[in-house]
């Protein structure tokens, strides 16, 4: 009887000790994988960072294309010229010769004038109204907005009121040395125009 009871607790020992390094083994395993686990954790973060800089580069954007109207509806034309980059085109197109502006415009000092001289700032009133946008193309360094807006006034130079619709596109491109964003290219095609008597640019 003693003989079985010492070899009862050897195999009881055996399976304590073989318990302990189970546990051992396990827990050097949780730590490894624990220490495996940290790479997505960092992959995670690096995701959420880039798509961080696409909502800001969408926000930077749809801001300056607001002031873009704005200045547009004041008539602020140096404002306006600002906007643009030195070698950016503007072209005018559509319906009555778009008030028999319709061209092409290159560079900055021709936009002034077409802003500056033109119905939109030397109209006695002028106002923008039913803008709508969307930006439909975006990456870091580049953006482009579609967009539609209604204007009317009444011009101080010749007699009667004008009013009309648009369709437009801006591109826009990233200046590091300015550090924001401005347009590259405009494209403003006239869906109608209507006016009493000519109006066109003028010294």
């Amino acid at each position: 009887m003693r003989k079985d009871v010492s070899v009862e607790m050897y195999s009881i020992a055996v399976l304590l000790s073989a318990g302990v390094v189970l546990l051992l083994v396990g827990a050097l395993a949780g730590y490894l994988y624990g220490v495996d686990s940290t790479p997505a954790k960092t992959s995670t973060a690096t995701s959420t960072t880039t798509v961080s800089v696409s909502l800001d580069a969408y926000g930077q954007v749809a801001n300056s294309f607001a002031n873009h109207m704005l200045f547009i509806s004041s008539r602020n034309a140096s404002a306006i010229e600002r906007q643009y980059e030195a070698n950016a085109t503007v072209t005018w197109s559509g319906k009555n010769n778009a008030g028999g502006l319709a061209g092409f415009y290159n560079g900055t000092k021709d936009i002034f004038l077409l802003m500056n001289a033109s119905f939109v700032g030397r109209g006695g009133s002028f106002a923008l109204g039913n803008v709508t946008h969307s930006l439909v193309a975006t990456s870091d360094d580049s953006a482009i907005v579609n967009s539609s807006f209604a204007f009317l006034g009444q011009n101080d130079l010749f007699p009667g009121n004008f009013n009309g619709t648009v369709s437009a596109q801006d591109s826009y491109v990233y200046s590091a040395a300015n550090g924001g964003w401005l347009i590259s290219q405009v494209m403003w095609n006239f869906l109608s125009f209507n006016a009493r008597g000519p109006l066109v640019i003028t010294g």
